[in-house]
C-alpha cells in the first residue's frame, strides 16, 4: 500500500524544490535513504526484540521517532519554495 508513496514522492519533491541539474541527485538520495532506514530498522529491531519487553521497547521507540518526524514535517514543510529553483519551474508557474 505505501510503496507508491515512497517511490513516487522523491521525484515529485525534487522536481519542485531542486534545479534540473540537481534533481537526479536529490531523487537518488531520497530513495537510497529509504533503504538505509529499512536496514537500520532491521538492525535496531533485531538487537532490541530479544524478548517481549524488548519488542514493546522497540515499538515504543519506533512510535516516538515517527511522531517526532511527523510533527517536524507538518510544522516545517512548505508546498513550494519561496522562489522557483529552475527555469522549468518558472515556465510551469507561467502556464498555470
Amino acid at each position: 500500500f505505501a510503496q507508491p508513496y515512497f517511490q513516487c514522492t522523491p521525484p515529485m519533491l525534487s522536481a519542485t524544490w531542486f534545479a534540473s541539474n540537481e534533481r537526479a541527485t536529490a531523487t537518488a538520495t531520497a530513495l537510497n535513504f529509504n533503504q538505509i532506514g529499512i536496514a537500520v530498522a532491521f538492525l535496531v529491531g533485531g538487537s532490541m526484540a530479544n524478548n517481549e519487553v524488548g519488542i514493546h521497547s522497540y515499538f515504543g521507540l519506533i512510535t516516538l521517532l515517527c511522531a517526532v518526524t511527523t510533527i517536524g514535517t507538518v510544522l516545517q514543510f512548505q508546498e513550494k519554495p519561496p522562489s522557483p529553483p529552475s527555469k522549468s519551474e518558472i515556465e510551469k508557474l507561467v502556464r498555470g
